[in-house]
């Protein structure tokens, strides 16, 4: 195998060095500048510097790892310097973008796909979308160099990233709330903590059992009269936290109820 590397910006913050076992595929590298590639290929301790995509031709699979702000300049210099790309296959390695971000490629005939690293495990992991053979050649790369995949449907990359944010954006918010509340009642803060980290973890091993099947929906008299008791108790302690919890309760009850819909008539089918 004989992998091309088109990158940018410093190799040390590149998905690229996470992954240590690819450098051994790897050939030509071009950057921007003939000093980037030649620093990047010292840092990467493999390699060879090259001034031209054109230098890049003898490459099986073109990979392109770079920052997010410089990856259109360089699909924009691969296509304005190639302009055939038929029968190429080129892989982006973002935290964040995909195989979309090569459409001037794939319009020019190139085979396009997306690897994106994931940070869960010890090993290394990839999320791989894209043309089907981008996908068997970029998986064929990964593996060899002891990686493991998972295939996605096609551009299905943005559902990933709001997966990652759900359980960042949104829950951390949510566990802040949960541990004020617990302040508010006169509980220290370690403590309060250590609460809260108890609490999720039984909810983690509920739901890792039976997912949504263990979530109930507080409609009894018994279940309303108890949030409506929460709730009087935190609209007194101010700093947003009375509107929070119900905002999010209700938008808890919208989507659950949805989800259960569509669990109950997968059961019925």
């Amino acid at each position: 195998m004989n992998l091309a590397l088109l990158t940018a910006g410093s190799i040390t913050h590149s998905p690229i060095s996470r992954f240590p076992g690819i450098v051994k595929f790897i050939g030509p590298v071009k950057a921007p500048t003939f000093r980037e590639a030649s620093r990047a290929v010292n840092a990467l301790k493999g390699g060879v510097a090259v001034r031209s995509v054109l230098e890049m031709n003898a490459s099986n699979l073109f990979l392109l790892c770079a920052p997010q702000r410089d990856v259109a300049r360089l699909v924009r210099d691969m296509v304005e310097t190639l302009h055939d790309w038929r029968g190429r296959d080129v892989a982006l390695c973002s935290d964040s973008l995909d195989s979309r971000d090569l459409d001037p490629l794939a319009r020019r005939g190139a085979h396009t796909a997306s690897i994106t690293p994931l940070e869960w495990f010890d090993n290394p992991y990839f999320l791989l979308e894209g043309h089907p053979v981008a996908l068997q050649h970029a998986r064929s790369v990964i593996v060899a160099a002891r990686g493991h995949v998972i295939e996605i449907n096609g551009r299905g990359t943005p559902l990933y990233t709001a997966s990652a944010d759900l359980t960042s954006l949104i829950l951390l918010p949510l566990l802040e709330t949960a541990t004020v509340s617990l302040r508010r009642a006169g509980i220290p803060l370690s403590m309060a903590r250590k609460l809260v980290e108890r609490m999720v973890s039984r909810s983690l091993r509920n739901y890792g059992k039976s997912g949504l099947k263990t979530w109930r929906a507080p409609t009894t008299g018994f279940a309303r009269a108890r949030i409506e008791r929460q709730l009087d108790s935190l609209r007194k302690q101010g700093s947003g936290l009375s509107g929070f919890y119900e905002d999010s309760l209700d938008a808890s009850m919208r989507f659950m109820s949805t989800a259960q819909e569509a669990l109950n008539k997968a059961a019925g089918a």
